[in-house]
């Protein structure tokens, strides 16, 4: 499928450069290691509430030790998200009257910011946890 743009070039829709599918991994690689923030201390939680049991649950707490690593490698992921998400299109890129744009940003920044929250939360969970249980 193709569109004319008004200079009489035919570009196309489905191709999706090489940087844009940068973009897009390192979005879904934020989103996994917020993922992994959750494995130590939300998802079990969660699994528990939908009636979830076993022993794999209990385990999962074994992961808490490695909550920092999980931590840099999703802020370092999601940082970069945010870098490529937000970062202006380059000069030369519009250079011949067509800025095109493959991908749906606003989609791409919506889940960036949803996993910022979920590593934010991850974060915070451990500190909240006694007040929550203490009711």
């Amino acid at each position: 499928m193709t569109e004319t743009t008004s200079a009489g070039r035919e570009t196309a829709f489905d191709e999706t450069p090489t940087a844009d599918k940068k973009v897009w991994a390192t979005t879904g690689l934020g989103v996994l290691g917020a993922l992994a923030m959750t494995s130590c201390c939300i998802l079990p939680l969660v699994l528990v509430s939908f009636g979830v049991t076993g022993v794999f649950i209990a385990q999962l707490g074994a992961l808490y030790q490695y909550k920092w690593i999980t931590f840099a490698l999703s802020a370092a992921f999601i940082g970069y998200g945010f870098y490529k998400a937000y970062r202006l299109i380059p000069a030369e890129a519009c250079a011949d009257g067509t800025c095109a744009r493959s991908m749906n940003r606003t989609l791409m920044r919506s889940i960036l910011w949803i996993a910022t929250a979920i590593v934010t939360v991850a974060m915070i969970f451990p500190f909240l946890t006694p007040y929550l249980l203490s009711y």
